[in-house]
């Protein structure tokens, strides 16, 4: 891969430099959406390593740390796989910290998480750049002069040389939806793993959930969901044993972290959906 796009500092990634770089290619607009994603997810991982940075600049611990996850992401996920401990402590036990690290569970993981949306970055910035490449080489005349004089002609011009490339860009595809989908399981259990609602067990429980689903985020989330569910209806039955109605106990759980529809997250359940949570759990008929 092109050094220009391999982002060996993934804290100091900064999503609008990535699009000025890549926004003049041909094919850019395209492939935008999925960019746009995967910066997301890496501002998303930054944000669990804030507590590191002190005016503009990460500790020496957290750029270690993360860039060795990237260096040893397959090492990491290998072990995950093999051993019956966590994620944290397989990251933790690959990278070389000790226990009394500061960096937390929840670090760890959206550390993996930074690492595979760094690399749907990398994969789309080399496609979009080979390309635009083969796209120049076949032509004396700059594409952009088509663009501008000869719309029609650049236009067929271009679907020539991508369907002559069908093959890599349909890898280039398959990989940077592999890639998301990693990317995205690994945010949402760093989310879950940062969560002050869910005990050690419960996050445990969770982890081992991870390893048998794989790169499934929509597992991870419903288990999640299930503790979270299981919160609102324990506290739920505690305000009925006190002779709150139905209506008093739906707003005070509105107005607690039990109703935070992810762990870690910030967006609250509505009246109604936690209603239904109630309604699903028997503690309301």
């Amino acid at each position: 891969m092109r050094r220009s796009f391999y982002l060996s500092m993934p804290l100091d990634v900064d999503g609008w430099e990535i699009v000025e770089t890549l926004e003049h290619l041909s094919l850019y607009d395209e492939f935008a959406e999925r960019l746009y994603d995967a910066l997301q997810l890496i501002r998303e991982g930054q944000q669990h390593w804030a507590n590191h940075q002190q005016d503009g600049e990460w500790s020496v611990e957290s750029s270690r740390v993360v860039t060795e996850v990237r260096r040893l992401s397959s090492n990491i996920r290998q072990r995950f796989d093999s051993s019956l401990d966590d994620l944290p402590r397989c990251i933790q036990w690959i990278v070389g910290e000790s226990s009394e690290s500061s960096v937390t569970d929840s670090q760890y993981v959206a550390a993996l998480a930074i690492d595979r949306a760094c690399r749907v970055v990398e994969v789309l910035g080399r496609w979009l750049t080979d390309f635009d490449a083969d796209l120049y080489a076949g032509s004396p005349t700059p594409p952009s002069a088509f663009d501008q004089n000869e719309p029609v002609s650049f236009a067929a011009f271009l679907s020539e040389v991508r369907r002559e490339q069908a093959q890599l860009e349909i890898e280039a595809r398959e990989n940077v939806a592999d890639l998301m989908g990693a990317a995205k399981y690994y945010a949402t259990l760093a989310s879950v793993y940062a969560s002050p609602l869910l005990s050690i067990s419960e996050k445990s429980r969770i982890s081992a959930a991870a390893r048998k689903a794989g790169n499934s985020s929509v597992v991870i989330r419903r288990e999640a969901t299930a503790d979270r569910n299981q919160s609102i209806c324990t506290h739920a039955k505690r305000l009925l044993r006190d002779g709150r109605s139905e209506r008093e106990i739906v707003g005070i759980i509105v107005g607690t972290d039990s109703a935070l529809k992810t762990p870690g997250g910030s967006d609250k359940l509505s009246a109604k959906q936690i209603r239904n949570i109630l309604l699903a759990g028997g503690v309301f008929s």
